[in-house]
């Protein structure tokens, strides 16, 4: 008999047990090697999506589990900071749910398959070296027996034996924030989701498993992992009850921990690639590519790569394009899965509320983690700039209700500094008109040429005092109320990208968060409260009005412009500026949106002539003493 196999597959987990599988079930002659011995436990996320679900179908696993186990179907939620994307999945092969199954169950059915189909299975064997080195012809393990194969293929983890005795390098690795803690629960309420909750330096990942156990995985920075046993326990128990929208601690002192508690450092989810192939050899699953876990991706991969490499060999090809195959597959999914890596941001924050908003958005989420999605077709320039735009507007309309509603009655009928005909209480008019008139698409249509038209500006003028005059007798509170639903519906249209507001052209996105930015300033102003430059508003209208005096100084044929707040700079126009300005950011936004006289911003630390810019660094004339000579918002489009 010739002792000379047709593969060695080397990790007899999900990739090496799939690949073995169909392998041999293709009739090679299969020997499946590893260190560890069976049934064991590795660490793992879990999760299996419908398009691996669908896989497992195919190879008769999801049958051989069902037989033995009880494995509920489970929906999927991700929550980010409040903002929730949740619920099935679009159907892959049938499966709009995922699933959860503890390795120790998965990998000794799965080696189980491989066996049955008559891959040799040897456990408790590591290997030490290779045969050959151009091709590859077979495996030394530690025991000194020289195994000679027409194939050898590592499927052995992120440490990869394999990869090492080829020497292969890692490339474009990438590291997360996270660092984890998890154990296994009994005692828990049945469940049909799969719950991520993240917070702003914690998460939580509770998904029911097979037979009445649940996963229970709280993430946290790299300190997490660290100390002793004792501080990691507690360190667990206590981040388990800070989620209580997902895990109930009443529920949670019911239950049962059945297992030791797993710590996974940073260290250990360090992305990498490798060569994928060469001659006599390839890697699959986490020994080619590792890819960070919190989206759930290893199994999947590992499930697809193995049923790839054996729909090649096996139907006459070869592997030429495997590598090609693999990375045009992961493409944007290795960095989305380290960019999702990360706790919650005001960024994030900004996303996932569009996300939970949108539901072709939400589903569109979801189908990233089968595939049928790449990122960038959920994360659309048109959406950013929607829920970016959104974001940064429910900001402001925040900090204006709380500086509202904390003034003194008296206060509110106080002049505003920078707009004189107007008392506090006429402001809030004006903004709830605004973001009235925003909602319904009727934004001042011309008012990008009201810097230049006197006639234009007159017309802009009517239309933001008739937001005061519609609402003479208004009271704030009614004036409030009214804001809030205006605030709302507009929201809401920005956020699913209906209505007037977001099928108008791109300046009605922000047009209306520049103008709050601005009046957010006045109000401060007024009521002697200090500005937050750093705020979500703040800084996307001070972009949009460096946006429109960049348009007036191209228009114009000026050269270009220099601002700098002595951190960043941004140059307005073509070619190199022939001025430049530097001031704390505030007092460049006051300046570019017509709250400065000429005679303070000449005073600002200038290099070069000042003078060409000032008739166009605002949109409207500047105050001659700090105040400007109308009640006008500073309102024009892009």
């Amino acid at each position: 008999m010739n002792d000379r196999y047709d593969a060695i597959v080397v990790g007899a987990r999900v990739a090496g047990s799939t690949l073995a599988t169909l392998l041999a079930r293709a009739g090679w002659r299969v020997l499946l090697l590893d260190r560890d011995r069976f049934p064991s436990d590795t660490v793992s996320t879990h999760m299996m999506f419908p398009d691996t679900l669908h896989r497992f179908d195919e190879l008769g696993l999801m049958a051989r589990l069902r037989a033995a186990h009880d494995v509920p179907l489970v929906r999927f939620g991700w929550r980010v900071l409040g903002h929730q994307v949740a619920g099935d999945f679009t159907p892959v092969g049938g499966h709009d749910r995922g699933a959860s199954v503890r390795r120790i169950v998965l990998d000794a059915a799965l080696t189980g398959l491989a066996e049955d189909a008559g891959a040799e299975l040897r456990t408790g064997h590591a290997v030490t070296g290779l045969l050959g080195a151009d091709p590859v012809e077979g495996v030394v393990l530690d025991s000194g027996e020289r195994i000679p194969s027409r194939w050898v293929f590592g499927a052995d983890g992120r440490v990869s034996t394999v990869a090492r005795r080829l020497g292969l390098p890692a490339s474009r690795e990438r590291r997360g924030e996270m660092a984890f803690l998890l154990a296994y629960w009994r005692g828990l309420p049945a469940s049909e989701w799969c719950h991520l909750d993240i917070h702003e330096r914690a998460a939580l990942m509770s998904v029911p498993c097979e037979d009445g156990i649940h996963l229970l995985s709280l993430a946290g920075p790299p300190g997490l992992t660290r100390g002793t046993a004792e501080r990691r326990e507690s360190a667990y128990r206590d981040g388990l009850r800070q989620f209580p929208a997902v895990l109930n601690p009443r529920l949670l002192d019911r239950a049962r921990r059945v297992s030791p508690l797993v710590v996974v450092p940073e260290t250990m989810m360090r992305g990498h690639y490798r060569q994928a192939a060469g001659p006599g050899w390839a890697l699959l699953g986490d020994a080619g590519h590792f890819k960070h876990p919190t989206t759930a991706q290893g199994i999947g991969d590992a499930v697809q790569q193995a049923f790839h490499i054996a729909g090649q060999l096996t139907g006459g090809g070869d592997l030429a394009g495997y590598e090609r195959w693999r990375d045009e597959r992961a493409g944007e999914h290795y960095d989305f899965s380290f960019d999702l890596a990360r706790f919650g941001s005001p960024r994030a924050a900004a996303h996932y509320s569009g996300l939970a908003a949108d539901p072709a958005a939400g589903r569109d989420f979801l189908d990233t983690f089968t595939k049928r999605r790449r990122p960038s077709e959920v994360y659309t320039p048109e959406r950013l700039a929607r829920w970016k735009a959104a974001w940064a507007y429910e900001d402001g309309q925040h900090r204006v209700r709380t500086l509202v509603e904390s003034a003194e009655p008296r206060v509110l009928a106080k002049q505003v500094p920078a707009c004189p005909e107007w008392t506090v209480r006429d402001l809030l008019a004006h903004l709830t008109g605004v973001v009235e008139d925003s909602e319904r698409g009727a934004y001042f249509p011309a008012a990008a040429d009201a810097w230049q038209d006197p006639a234009i500006a007159e017309e802009r003028e009517r239309w933001t005092e008739s937001h005061v005059q519609r609402r003479a007798g208004q009271d704030v509170a009614s004036l409030l109320g009214d804001f809030d639903e205006a605030t709302r519906r507009f929201l809401t249209g920005l956020r699913r990208g209906s209505g007037p507001v977001a099928s108008g052209p791109a300046w009605l996105l922000t047009a209306p968060v520049a103008d709050l930015a601005v009046h957010l300033d006045d109000l401060c102003e007024a009521l002697g409260e200090p500005v937050d430059e750093g705020a979500a508003v703040s800084r996307l209208g001070f972009a949009v009005y460096r946006g429109w005096l960049r348009a007036r100084i191209t228009r114009l044929g000026l050269p270009a412009l220099r601002l700098s707040d002595g951190v960043e700079h941004w140059v307005l126009g073509d070619g190199e500026p022939a001025a430049g300005v530097t001031a704390p950011r505030h007092e460049l936004f006051r300046a570019i949106s017509g709250r400065r006289s000429a005679a303070r911003i000449r005073g600002l630390a200038w290099t070069g002539d000042p003078e060409p810019y000032l008739p166009v660094l605002a949109p409207y004339p500047m105050p001659v003493d700090e105040r400007p000579a109308t009640p006008v918002a500073g309102l024009m489009k892009g």
